[in-house]
């Protein structure tokens, strides 16, 4: 995957997020969470293709939205 074609995904990701589940929170440990939360998926994918014989595929799309969610915190943070 090229990082044109990365970002094009996480994007797309992130709208998709956002028509879901329209509503972030405001707090910074609740939107924290939801980013660990991703990332943790993101760990276990990982650790399931490593020693489980999972799938590379599902690597990417956890990667793709612990990314979405990292850039959706970012453009609510109220600095």
């Amino acid at each position: 995957m090229t990082e044109n074609e990365a970002i094009q995904k996480i994007q797309e990701e992130l709208v998709k997020a956002e028509s879901k589940h329209p509503f972030w929170p405001t707090d910074i440990l609740h939107q924290i969470a939801i980013v660990n939360e991703e990332s943790g998926e993101a760990t276990r994918a990982a650790l399931q293709y490593q020693y489980e014989k999972g799938e590379l595929k599902e690597v990417q799309t956890e990667l793709i939205q612990t990314a979405a969610m990292c850039i959706r915190m970012l453009k609510n943070l109220d600095l």
